[in-house]
């Protein structure tokens, strides 16, 4: 009977140890567009989250990485929608929804802009423009109220790139309106707003800067006491 509560008392011992260990590692959620996926599937460059995933897992703080939910031409609609009907990818490491992965996650970051906005900019028509900004804003309010949901840990929103030098000081009045409100609404979620716009993106080495401007982030917040 002795033996038995020794040998009950190591494996509660080690178990203990694994929870411990296991609590330490990072659960990383990459959500977004072309700045994310597009770039991960090129052999020349990759997408920003690859520097934050490389970084975790040469670190080995790294429990998983999913850019599984990620995909080019994304809107605000289409990530909201992807929670609601809780999306499912299939995987050579199985089949995971998104619902799950955003419950498990320590950290998720987030880039939707080109599809929702850039498009409109590109018309160079910019009188009703706040009014399908206010409707941005209305759609990303619902998708962080969603999310948190699900996830209680950091978020990064990450905001749009430098690319648009020579825009109108009407486009440059749109952008900053927009700022704005993507700021207000991360804000209320308690989200971090990632500014990029100082980054016009070239090559990979623009996206490791991105990569990089998160680490920063997730070092502070998730090691730092």
């Amino acid at each position: 009977m002795k033996k038995i509560l020794v040998i009950g008392l190591i494996f509660l011992f080690v178990f203990l140890i694994y929870l411990v260990n296991m609590d330490k590692k990072v659960y990383y959620v990459a959500l977004g567009d072309s700045l994310e996926k597009e770039y991960l599937n090129s052999r020349e460059v990759y997408g920003y989250s690859y520097y934050v995933k490389k970084y975790l897992k040469d670190a080995d703080v790294l429990e998983r990485y999913s850019d599984d939910f990620a995909r080019t031409n994304s809107r605000i609609t289409d990530i909201l929608n992807d929670i609601r009907n809780n999306k499912k990818v299939t995987t050579p490491k199985g089949t995971f929804n998104i619902k799950n992965a955003l419950i498990k996650a320590d950290l998720v970051t987030l880039n939707i802009n080109y599809n929702d906005i850039f498009n409109k900019l590109d018309d160079n028509i910019y009188t009703d423009l706040y009014d399908y900004i206010d409707g941005l804003a209305t759609n990303l309010d619902k998708l962080f109220k969603l999310m948190r949901e699900y996830c209680k840990e950091d978020i990064i929103f990450i905001s749009f790139s430098k690319g648009y030098e020579n825009i109108s000081e009407d486009g440059l009045d749109v952008l900053e309106y927009l700022t704005n409100k993507y700021k207000s609404v991360c804000r209320d979620y308690d989200i971090i707003y990632l500014d990029i716009s100082d980054i016009s993106i070239q090559s990979g080495a623009d996206l490791e800067k991105i990569g990089n401007r998160v680490i920063k982030i997730a070092n502070k917040k998730l090691f730092e006491t």
